[in-house]
């Protein structure tokens, strides 16, 4: 069941965040998460959307990306999904909260970024999951049998912003193709979620 198209306002304090975990949790099967920024984060929602996953995606304040706040276009590509904008204009924050949110984290970073690294900073330090192919060949099959390990129902998607893609001959295409293997392995997750086969 694909989310609810709204724009919730979340603050920066404690109770705020846990009744965030509870918006994101309370859909069945698997759900994806992302930090809306552009490049990997817009890859994975929409292509999470167009697989019928309910999808989350967490702003900070402003709805900020890398060159600006969410236009209307951008917008319409998530109209399937929950956007959310936190108290804080920080994309560290948003970062941090994401990971929180999360039960596991796959980190695509085809050309370096420190977004990245603040990502993986955030998962490990928070005890979550993380999945980092490198250069490395993701397959669905892998990608499902990794979730059904950590027995992950919030997905956080992350990986290198569109100029850090646009930086580095290949990262688009490699970021692309990563997308896809991952929203089909969490898709087929989310299908023995919801059929109590696992």
């Amino acid at each position: 069941m694909p989310g609810v198209a709204a724009r919730a306002r979340a603050g920066n304090s404690p109770a705020a965040e846990a009744q965030l975990r509870r918006l994101v949790r309370a859909a069945p099967g698997l759900t994806v998460l992302t930090g809306g920024q552009t490049g990997v984060d817009t890859m994975a929602a929409r292509a999470a959307v167009r697989a019928g996953l309910t999808v989350h995606l967490v702003f900070p304040r402003g709805l900020r990306q890398e060159d600006g706040s969410l236009t209307t276009a951008r917008r319409r590509q998530f109209a399937a999904a929950t956007v959310h904008e936190l108290g804080s204009a920080s994309f560290r924050y948003r970062t941090w909260t994401c990971a929180y949110l999360a039960d596991a984290v796959v980190l695509l970073d085809p050309a370096g970024g420190a977004g990245c690294r603040e990502t993986a900073r955030a998962a490990r330090a928070l005890g979550r999951p993380l999945l980092q192919p490198g250069t490395a060949e993701l397959s669905p099959a892998r990608v499902e049998s990794w979730l059904a390990e950590v027995a992950a129902r919030v997905l956080m998607v992350a990986g290198c912003r569109a100029s850090v893609l646009a930086s580095a001959a290949g990262a688009r295409q490699r970021a692309q193709r990563g997308t896809t293997e991952i929203i089909a392995g969490a898709a087929a997750w989310h299908d023995r979620l919801l059929r109590g086969a696992c």
